[in-house]
């Protein structure tokens, strides 16, 4: 298991379900974009494990009930 690991973690979850679109029509992505961009969140500021594990939590809260 990838416990430990953001990267991992993100890339199984989306395996499992590959991305789909909201009822805006955007993917998880495209709303974590929009998050870091409003919140001012990056890479370079919060380090590479910090943004990562954001990442991972943003698009895990994201999906519907159910999903994988």
């Amino acid at each position: 298991m990838c416990y430990g690991d953001p990267d991992q973690l993100l890339a199984q979850l989306l395996h499992a379900a590959p991305p789909a679109t909201g009822s805006n029509g955007h993917t998880a992505e495209d709303d974590f974009a929009h998050f870091c961009a409003y919140s001012g969140l990056s890479e370079d500021i919060a380090g590479h494990s910090a943004f990562a594990w954001a990442r991972c939590a943003y698009i895990s809260a994201w999906r519907p009930r159910g999903t994988p």
